[in-house]
């Protein structure tokens, strides 16, 4: 590949260019460019005939070029012209739609190896819209990825070898397919991702390209450096992150993390922008490219009474606003999940039995699907393993506070259960209390549980970010049946709670490992019917060693407080409960 060094990345969302924009030289070739037959394509990155970020078309990049259902392969020269061996689309006076993508490729596109500056762009996937008005059609691209960058700044306690030597890894989706201009994700965000690195005049640094999604509470950044290991992850309940919003990968733009390494632990700060290139001003009517597009599938768009608006030909009108599906229900727990970077708000029109899903604040495309047993975050969860909007009296037993299966997690873990897909997980609506105490010591005794076997074994300072509590209230529970003198009080409590409420389809109650007591916070400053947020020092499952046990410190409106993880194991603390279902 023919790279070509520029310090600029093109990340503002540019448009189709529109006829007036290429140039003719006289009358004659304008009016000749009218004429009906076959189109002439050309193909641009932003302002510039650039293949990409920073390298030029090869001159055997090909690009995918779809009008309807009909495919056509095209091949970009090093000048931006294009050519098929298909047979070219035509203009015959009728306008019609376009979309074209590059790479064009059937095989999955291996995300975990950007270590080369083509390996780097070779992950940067393209997408461009154009309407065939005339003869002459210029696609200009616009990035689907997020341009991921860190930089390590500060290194206390390190030696210059050992800062030569440390590896930095983003973590995140580990493979894609792309087709008609869509990322398809493969597996879980938990892949490591080798970066293309530099070293710079003080600092070193690395970039790869990531798949636009949200990361909030999940691993994004492992640093290795000398004997120690950290890894930071984008956490809701840090004010920093959440302002920042270190947690959200956004397509077309370049977010740079500035990392911070010490014996103390790594912080990390995000610098977020989209640049136009060489900083010039793009016209209003040079954006229409840039409109987030929104894919329904066919069981959304053939629900009954299906009612769109704020889009026009699949493209969302406004961003900010969003759009809207309004549609006749006929499912109990029916609805619509969506992919992508947006909020969602559901609404129940009763009388008339129709209920409207609003998308706002789009800042990815959405990708939406019909599901008959949609849920979210503050649904109430029933005695019988349902769960709905409406808080029953004698079987509302908790609190939805995660869908779908956390990327640590596995159904495997629950074996011995009769879950076989895990939905979400929920917390329980009060904490447990036994013969009027409200508190309870994490152990009794003087045994030693740690061992090799704890599922979550080599767990240091708190750094964890594993959803192995239900493993390891099982591991504390069966250990303490075998050790002499010695109980487990905070763990056996879900022993109490599960011989009154064996709820079908779940784990039953267990308590949280340290990252899943974290993730209650998401609940925070919110009100249901008879649920009592968190408030005080709660114990938690994991533990690395005697005489210590990892807790979470809440205020009263059930926000993380304090940076505290641990207290000793004869201390009394709080106890709140999860399940999984």
């Amino acid at each position: 590949m023919n790279l070509i060094k520029i310090q600029r990345y093109y990340l503002g969302l540019m448009a189709v260019i529109s006829l007036g924009a290429v140039s003719c030289t006289n009358e004659t070739e304008f009016a000749n460019s009218l004429d009906k037959g076959d189109i002439a394509f050309s193909a641009q990155v932003g302002k510039t005939m650039s293949r990409a970020t920073e390298s030029a078309w090869d001159g055997d990049e090909l690009i995918g070029v779809k009008a309807g259902e009909t495919v056509k392969t095209y091949k970009v020269t090093t000048n931006g012209k294009m050519s098929t061996e298909d047979t070219p689309y035509t203009w015959d006076g009728t306008s019609y739609d376009l979309l074209a993508w590059t790479p064009l490729t059937a095989e999955q596109i291996n995300l975990t190896d950007q270590t080369t500056e083509e390996k780097l762009f070779d992950c940067d996937l393209l997408a461009s819209n154009a309407k065939v008005e005339a003869k002459n059609v210029h696609f200009v691209f616009r990035h689907k990825m997020t341009r991921m960058w860190w930089e390590l700044q500060k290194f206390e306690g390190y030696t210059d070898g050992e800062v030569n030597t440390a590896k930095v890894s983003f973590i995140g989706y580990g493979s894609v397919t792309y087709t008609n201009g869509e990322i398809t994700t493969v597996g879980d965000a938990n892949q490591l991702i080798s970066t293309h690195d530099t070293k710079g005049e003080y600092y070193r640094n690395g970039e790869a390209m990531m798949v636009p999604c949200e990361m909030w509470e999940k691993p994004l950044i492992k640093v290795e450096i000398g004997e120690d290991t950290y890894i930071y992850t984008p956490s809701k309940s840090n004010p920093n992150d959440v302002n920042k919003k270190t947690g959200d990968l956004l397509p077309n733009t370049w977010q740079r993390y500035y990392l911070s390494v010490s014996k103390k632990g790594l912080t990390v700060e995000m610098e977020s922008e989209e640049i136009n290139w060489d900083n010039e001003k793009i016209d209003d009517n040079q954006i229409t490219d840039a409109k987030f597009k929104a894919i329904i599938s066919d069981e959304v768009s053939n629900l009954t009474n299906c009612q769109l608006a704020g889009l026009e030909n699949s493209f969302i009108d406004d961003a900010t606003n969003g759009f809207s599906i309004t549609y006749k229900e006929t499912n109990a727990s029916g609805g619509i999940d969506y992919e992508g970077l947006c909020d969602r708000v559901r609404t129940v029109d009763t009388p008339n039995g129709t209920v409207t899903f609003t998308f706002c604040n789009i800042r990815s495309d959405i990708k939406l699907t019909y599901t008959k047993k949609y849920m979210e975050v503050g649904y109430y969860f029933y005695s019988n393993g349902t769960y709905g909007t409406d808080y029953k009296d004698g079987s509302t037993l908790g609190i939805i506070y995660k869908i779908g299966k956390h990327e640590t997690d596995n159904v495997t873990n629950y074996e011995d259960t009769d879950i076989e897909t895990i939905h979400g997980y929920v917390v329980a609506l009060t904490d447990e209390t036994s013969d009027e105490k409200s508190s309870f010591k994490w152990k009794e005794g003087n045994a030693n549980l740690y061992g090799a076997d704890f599922p979550e074994h080599g767990i240091r300072e708190g750094k964890t970010t594993q959803y192995l509590g239900y493993l390891n209230t099982k591991y504390l529970i069966a250990k303490a049946a075998v050790a002499e003198a010695t109980t487990v009080p905070a763990a056996s409590t879900s022993t109490n709670k599960n011989s009154n409420s064996l709820i079908p389809g779940t784990s039953g109650w267990y308590l949280p490992s340290h990252t899943q007591l974290r993730d209650l916070a998401t609940l925070a400053g919110k009100t249901f019917t008879n649920y009592s947020a968190l408030n005080g020092t709660y114990w938690d499952s994991t533990f690395d060693s005697d005489p210590n046990a990892y807790i979470v410190v809440f205020n009263e409106n059930g926000a993380i407080s304090s940076t505290d993880f641990y207290r000793a194991v004869d201390s009394e603390q709080k106890v709140r409960l999860i399940l999984t279902f």
